[in-house]
């Protein structure tokens, strides 16, 4: 008995070790392989993708463009400088925006070109709401027709790149006012072909010497002046809102006669 005891127990250890040496026989190879496989999936960087952002919602009394009319609208070419172009209203991914087609701006000229546009505030309000106005807001955007943006890696992009302007107004004391420069930032004007919205506002930060508008001024207007391109670019315009004192909207009061004028 004993000895039958003994030769059992051999038995089951030679089991075992025979397990343990199969166990072992994966190649060493193949386990770093798949050891090296998990860690490169691991530290594989996130691709990062540029998209356009939603466009802002507009304010109930917003000239949106929704009607298709840009009557009020002019191309200006005052100035040495001033591009020529087409005014335009277009629909983006089911947005209507006033668009500005630059017809003249080229490599040789980019640089000093300025796309100027004038809104005519006269055919938006009433006269007797001209007082009232203390701001200006509304929302730009540019699009590159071409690649002659170069960013720091030596790249040619189809970006616009820098986005900036002013503009100005005849006031009520017959002398010119400038509104503030304004410039963009952070609206993928560097990464996509068409920039996100740069949310523009003039005020008129000298109206109790008179610095605004009243019913004496004739043809009230204001102008819209982008400068600076780093790219062959148009610009979109939308949702403009005229706020008064307290930052209350404006309502609109365009006339029939000229809706259908357009």
């Amino acid at each position: 008995m004993l000895s039958a005891l003994l030769i059992l127990c051999t038995g089951c250890r030679n089991e075992i070790d025979s397990q343990t040496d199969s166990d072992s026989s994966i190649p060493e190879s193949a386990a770093q392989t798949e050891q090296e496989t998990i860690s490169d999936t691991e530290s594989e960087p996130e691709t990062q993708s540029h998209t356009n952002a939603a466009f802002p919602a507009a304010d109930l009394n917003a000239v949106n463009f929704n009607d298709g009319s840009c009557h009020f609208v002019t191309v200006m070419n005052d100035d040495a400088g001033c591009a020529e172009g087409k005014l335009s209203v277009e629909n983006i991914d089911g947005n209507f925006m006033l668009k500005f087609t630059d017809l003249s701006t080229g490599s040789e000229n980019l640089t000093d070109a300025v796309q100027k546009i004038r809104i005519s505030v006269g055919q938006l309000l009433n006269p007797d709401q001209l007082e009232s106005v203390r701001r200006i807001g509304f929302d730009l955007y540019a699009e590159a027709k071409e690649n002659l943006f170069q960013n720091d890696d030596g790249e040619f992009l189809q970006v616009p790149g820098w986005i900036g302007g002013g503009g100005g107004t005849v006031c009520a004391d017959g002398e010119w006012y400038d509104f503030a420069d304004f410039a963009a930032e952070d609206i993928n004007q560097y990464d996509l072909q068409r920039s996100d919205a740069c949310h523009v506002e003039f005020q008129f930060l000298l109206a109790e010497s008179g610095k605004c508008w009243d019913s004496s001024v004739e043809d009230v207007n204001f102008t819209v002046m982008r400068k600076g391109m780093q790219n062959i670019s148009d610009f979109y315009l939308d949702n403009i809102v005229f706020y008064d004192e307290e930052g209350n909207s404006i309502p609109l009061h365009i006339s029939p006669e000229e809706k259908q004028a357009s």
